[in-house]
């Protein structure tokens, strides 16, 4: 009964070796995305170890196992994220919103220019939406067309699509300031307000005892969905490679929302 015990643990140590190097031949995939984390969706490599990755480091994970490419993740701020894609120094980066500007620097799932094919939203990684947070009884307000009662101006973090929707309607705060000392600023009413997806800012507001200074407008700035583009060079050199991720990414997601939704969010998605 021992050998037999024995005999056991030896195969299956076999074959765990040998799972583990047929992974090392798997491709690579290297991708960047925003320091600091982003909680609910991404944390820091030092709570990722500790078994909390993240609602959407979770899902690349499981697909990128189906897909069976081997990711290498690291963590820049996001403008440098997106040069290394630009130069085909990373392979893709998360989370990012599709704008038309953004195809010079990246390759979304679906979007294709020269077949003027837009973007698959069913390979999206999620669907959000970003509120407007603002103290209360402030003057801010918002119809889903235009502000009124701005004097400080409206934050939100620079370089993402949301930055741009405000300097498009005149109203972006020009300070850039961090998302931690924005909120602050909001509460002591001397900015308008600031924009984040969420579930973002309810961590946020939680961590810094924020909760009932800060509130959020009725209608969102922006609902919307966060891809994963690739790098052009990527796609060049492994088009197949780069649909069957996507195509990972869609059906994980449909898989695993629901429990992904359970373990991670405050809020079912919009």
């Amino acid at each position: 009964m021992a050998s037999l015990r024995v005999l056991l643990l030896l195969v299956l140590g076999g074959l765990s070796c040998a799972v583990a190097a047929a992974e090392q031949d798997w491709p690579r995939l290297r991708l960047c995305y925003e320091l600091g984390g982003l909680p609910p969706y991404t944390y820091s490599p030092a709570d990722a170890a500790a078994g909390q990755p993240g609602l959407i480091i979770e899902l690349i994970q499981q697909a990128a196992d189906q897909a069976k490419l081997r990711l290498d993740l690291h963590q820049h701020p996001w403008k440098r994220c997106v040069h290394e894609v630009q130069q085909g120094h990373s392979d893709g980066l998360f989370i990012a919103v599709w704008q038309p500007d953004r195809d010079t620097w990246g390759r979304y799932p679906g979007r294709d220019l020269q077949r003027q094919s837009q973007v698959d939203a069913n390979q999206r990684l999620w669907r959000v939406e970003y509120p407007i947070i603002v103290r209360p009884g402030g003057a801010l307000q918002w119809d889903g067309q235009r502000f009124s009662g701005v004097r400080y101006g409206v934050g939100a973090p620079l370089g993402y699509a949301t930055s741009q929707r405000l300097r498009e309607l005149g109203v972006l705060a020009s300070e850039s300031l961090s998302q931690a000392a924005a909120l602050r600023l909001v509460a002591a009413g001397r900015l308008d307000g600031y924009v984040l997806e969420r579930e973002i800012a309810l961590e946020l507001i939680e961590r810094l005892q924020l909760q009932g200074q800060l509130i959020f407008l009725p209608q969102p700035l922006l609902e919307t969905d966060w891809y994963l583009p690739l790098s052009h060079q990527f796609y060049s050199t492994h088009p197949e490679l780069a649909e069957g991720f996507w195509r990972a990414v869609a059906e994980q997601r449909q898989q695993l929302g629901a429990d992904l939704t359970r373990r991670y969010l405050r809020q079912p998605p919009p």
